[in-house]
Protein backbone atom coordinates (compact mmCIF):
# COMPACT_ATOMS: atom_id res chain seq x y z
CA UNK A 1 0.00 0.00 0.00
CA UNK A 2 2.77 2.44 0.93
CA UNK A 3 4.60 1.69 -2.29
CA UNK A 4 1.50 2.41 -4.40
CA UNK A 5 0.74 5.61 -2.55
CA UNK A 6 4.35 6.68 -3.00
CA UNK A 7 4.22 6.07 -6.73
CA UNK A 8 1.00 8.01 -7.10
CA UNK A 9 2.33 10.83 -4.94
CA UNK A 10 5.45 11.18 -7.08
CA UNK A 11 3.28 11.48 -10.19
CA UNK A 12 1.03 14.07 -8.57
CA UNK A 13 -1.97 11.76 -8.44
CA UNK A 14 -4.36 10.92 -5.65
CA UNK A 15 -4.66 7.15 -5.31
CA UNK A 16 -5.44 4.50 -2.73
CA UNK A 17 -4.68 0.98 -1.81
CA UNK A 18 -5.85 -1.76 -4.13
CA UNK A 19 -9.58 -2.10 -4.46
CA UNK A 20 -11.17 -5.18 -2.97
CA UNK A 21 -13.54 -5.56 -5.91
CA UNK A 22 -17.18 -6.57 -5.89
CA UNK A 23 -18.27 -9.80 -4.27
CA UNK A 24 -20.62 -12.24 -6.01
CA UNK A 25 -24.15 -10.87 -6.26
CA UNK A 26 -23.23 -7.43 -4.97
CA UNK A 27 -25.11 -4.74 -6.95
CA UNK A 28 -23.02 -2.02 -8.55
CA UNK A 29 -24.05 1.57 -9.23
CA UNK A 30 -24.41 2.24 -12.95
CA UNK A 31 -23.11 5.27 -14.85
CA UNK A 32 -26.05 7.38 -13.62
CA UNK A 33 -25.39 6.40 -10.00
CA UNK A 34 -28.47 4.16 -9.72
CA UNK A 35 -27.77 0.74 -8.19
CA UNK A 36 -29.08 -2.16 -10.27
CA UNK A 37 -29.23 -5.77 -9.14
CA UNK A 38 -29.97 -7.37 -12.52
CA UNK A 39 -27.42 -9.53 -14.32
CA UNK A 40 -24.87 -7.77 -16.56
CA UNK A 41 -25.57 -8.02 -20.29
CA UNK A 42 -21.97 -8.80 -21.15
CA UNK A 43 -19.32 -11.43 -20.65
CA UNK A 44 -16.11 -10.01 -19.19
CA UNK A 45 -12.93 -11.92 -19.96
CA UNK A 46 -9.62 -12.17 -18.12
CA UNK A 47 -7.62 -8.99 -17.61
CA UNK A 48 -4.36 -9.29 -19.55
CA UNK A 49 -1.17 -7.43 -18.70
CA UNK A 50 0.00 -5.75 -21.91
CA UNK A 51 2.96 -3.95 -20.36
CA UNK A 52 4.17 -3.83 -16.76
CA UNK A 53 5.99 -0.49 -17.01
CA UNK A 54 3.76 2.35 -18.14
CA UNK A 55 3.24 6.03 -17.39
CA UNK A 56 -0.37 6.35 -16.12
CA UNK A 57 -0.42 10.08 -16.85
CA UNK A 58 -0.39 9.38 -20.60
CA UNK A 59 -3.78 8.25 -22.01
CA UNK A 60 -3.81 4.94 -23.86
CA UNK A 61 -4.80 5.24 -27.52
CA UNK A 62 -6.44 2.22 -29.16
CA UNK A 63 -7.09 1.84 -32.88
CA UNK A 64 -8.08 -0.98 -35.26
CA UNK A 65 -5.61 -1.37 -38.10
CA UNK A 66 -6.26 -4.24 -40.48
CA UNK A 67 -6.25 -7.55 -38.61
CA UNK A 68 -4.79 -6.05 -35.45
CA UNK A 69 -5.61 -3.66 -32.63
CA UNK A 70 -2.82 -1.21 -31.90
CA UNK A 71 -2.33 0.29 -28.44
CA UNK A 72 -0.07 3.32 -27.99
CA UNK A 73 0.84 4.20 -24.43
CA UNK A 74 3.30 6.18 -22.39
CA UNK A 75 6.36 4.76 -20.72
CA UNK A 76 8.68 6.35 -18.15
CA UNK A 77 11.03 9.14 -19.25
CA UNK A 78 8.66 10.40 -21.96
CA UNK A 79 8.98 7.27 -24.10
CA UNK A 80 6.13 5.70 -26.05
CA UNK A 81 5.29 1.99 -26.29
CA UNK A 82 3.27 0.27 -29.00
CA UNK A 83 1.45 -3.05 -28.53
CA UNK A 84 -0.38 -5.08 -31.16
CA UNK A 85 -3.23 -7.47 -30.35
CA UNK A 86 -5.16 -9.82 -32.62
CA UNK A 87 -8.33 -8.10 -33.86
CA UNK A 88 -10.73 -10.94 -33.01
CA UNK A 89 -9.21 -12.71 -29.99
CA UNK A 90 -7.47 -9.63 -28.54
CA UNK A 91 -4.49 -11.85 -27.72
CA UNK A 92 -1.20 -9.98 -27.45
CA UNK A 93 0.90 -10.33 -30.61
CA UNK A 94 3.86 -8.04 -29.92
CA UNK A 95 5.06 -5.08 -27.88
CA UNK A 96 7.54 -2.78 -29.60
CA UNK A 97 10.49 -1.32 -27.76
CA UNK A 98 10.23 2.16 -26.32
CA UNK A 99 10.73 5.08 -28.67
CA UNK A 100 11.48 8.67 -27.81
CA UNK A 101 8.56 11.09 -27.80
CA UNK A 102 5.25 10.38 -29.50
CA UNK A 103 1.79 11.87 -29.89
CA UNK A 104 -0.11 9.70 -27.40
CA UNK A 105 -1.25 12.72 -25.43
CA UNK A 106 -2.70 14.55 -28.45
CA UNK A 107 -5.71 12.28 -29.00
CA UNK A 108 -8.94 12.26 -26.93
CA UNK A 109 -9.74 9.45 -24.52
CA UNK A 110 -12.61 7.15 -25.44
CA UNK A 111 -14.91 5.69 -22.79
CA UNK A 112 -17.96 4.95 -24.97
CA UNK A 113 -18.29 2.91 -28.16
CA UNK A 114 -21.22 2.09 -30.46
CA UNK A 115 -22.31 -1.54 -30.81
CA UNK A 116 -24.54 -3.43 -33.26
CA UNK A 117 -28.23 -2.56 -33.20
CA UNK A 118 -27.60 0.94 -31.92
CA UNK A 119 -26.56 -0.22 -28.44
CA UNK A 120 -23.47 1.25 -26.86
CA UNK A 121 -21.12 0.39 -24.03
CA UNK A 122 -19.74 2.84 -21.47
CA UNK A 123 -16.67 2.27 -19.30
CA UNK A 124 -15.75 4.42 -16.32
CA UNK A 125 -13.71 4.52 -13.12
CA UNK A 126 -15.45 4.37 -9.75
CA UNK A 127 -14.23 4.51 -6.15
CA UNK A 128 -12.33 6.77 -3.81
CA UNK A 129 -8.85 7.33 -2.43
CA UNK A 130 -9.52 5.29 0.70
CA UNK A 131 -10.94 2.14 -0.89
CA UNK A 132 -9.26 2.37 -4.28
CA UNK A 133 -10.70 2.59 -7.80
CA UNK A 134 -12.33 0.01 -10.05
CA UNK A 135 -13.13 0.02 -13.77
CA UNK A 136 -16.75 -0.74 -14.66
CA UNK A 137 -18.62 -1.30 -17.93
CA UNK A 138 -22.30 -1.29 -18.85
CA UNK A 139 -24.28 -1.81 -22.05
CA UNK A 140 -27.11 0.57 -22.94
CA UNK A 141 -29.89 0.33 -25.50
CA UNK A 142 -30.20 2.80 -28.36
CA UNK A 143 -32.61 4.95 -26.32
CA UNK A 144 -30.19 5.11 -23.40
CA UNK A 145 -31.97 2.52 -21.22
CA UNK A 146 -29.55 0.17 -19.39
CA UNK A 147 -29.32 -3.32 -20.94
CA UNK A 148 -28.60 -5.06 -17.65
CA UNK A 149 -26.48 -4.11 -14.68
CA UNK A 150 -22.90 -2.77 -14.78
CA UNK A 151 -19.98 -5.14 -14.31
CA UNK A 152 -16.61 -4.62 -12.65
CA UNK A 153 -13.97 -5.30 -15.30
CA UNK A 154 -10.79 -4.60 -13.32
CA UNK A 155 -9.10 -7.28 -11.16
CA UNK A 156 -9.69 -6.97 -7.41
CA UNK A 157 -5.98 -6.58 -6.62
CA UNK A 158 -5.27 -3.43 -8.63
CA UNK A 159 -6.07 0.26 -8.26
CA UNK A 160 -7.25 1.79 -11.54
CA UNK A 161 -5.62 5.04 -12.64
CA UNK A 162 -7.18 7.24 -15.30
CA UNK A 163 -10.28 6.67 -17.40
CA UNK A 164 -10.78 3.28 -19.10
CA UNK A 165 -11.00 3.37 -22.89
CA UNK A 166 -12.91 1.07 -25.21
CA UNK A 167 -12.76 -0.08 -28.81
CA UNK A 168 -14.75 -2.58 -30.88
CA UNK A 169 -13.69 -4.30 -34.08
CA UNK A 170 -17.02 -5.88 -35.04
CA UNK A 171 -19.80 -4.16 -33.08
CA UNK A 172 -20.03 -6.93 -30.50
CA UNK A 173 -16.58 -7.73 -29.13
CA UNK A 174 -15.06 -4.86 -27.15
CA UNK A 175 -11.58 -4.26 -25.78
CA UNK A 176 -11.26 -2.08 -22.67
CA UNK A 177 -7.84 -0.74 -21.68
CA UNK A 178 -6.69 1.11 -18.58
CA UNK A 179 -3.64 1.71 -16.41
CA UNK A 180 -3.58 0.35 -12.87
CA UNK A 181 -1.27 0.31 -9.86
CA UNK A 182 -0.22 -3.25 -9.07
CA UNK A 183 2.50 -4.29 -6.65
CA UNK A 184 5.28 -1.70 -7.10
CA UNK A 185 4.57 -0.57 -10.67
CA UNK A 186 1.91 0.69 -13.05
CA UNK A 187 0.57 -1.82 -15.57
CA UNK A 188 -1.40 -1.49 -18.78
CA UNK A 189 -4.32 -3.94 -18.69
CA UNK A 190 -6.56 -5.05 -21.56
CA UNK A 191 -9.94 -6.69 -20.88
CA UNK A 192 -12.06 -8.35 -23.61
CA UNK A 193 -15.82 -7.84 -23.30
CA UNK A 194 -18.57 -9.49 -25.36
CA UNK A 195 -22.01 -7.91 -25.69
CA UNK A 196 -24.71 -10.51 -25.05
CA UNK A 197 -27.60 -8.14 -24.31
CA UNK A 198 -30.70 -9.96 -23.13
CA UNK A 199 -28.84 -13.08 -21.98
CA UNK A 200 -28.03 -14.05 -18.41
CA UNK A 201 -24.27 -14.18 -18.11
CA UNK A 202 -21.58 -14.75 -15.53
CA UNK A 203 -18.88 -12.17 -15.04
CA UNK A 204 -15.27 -13.29 -14.99
CA UNK A 205 -12.64 -10.71 -14.13
CA UNK A 206 -9.68 -12.76 -12.91
CA UNK A 207 -6.23 -11.40 -13.54
CA UNK A 208 -3.83 -13.74 -15.25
Amino acid sequence: MNIKLGLLGILGLVGGCASTGAGPGRPEADFSGFTRGAAPSMVVGDARVVDARVNPLVPVQASAEGDAVTLRFGRPRHATGVARLHASSFELVAVDGATAGGDATSLPQTSRVLLDGGRFIVCWKHGDAERGYQALAQVFEQDGAPAGAPAVISPPDVDVVGAPQVLTTDGRHVLATFAAAADSAFELLAVPIEDVSGAEVTQVAARR
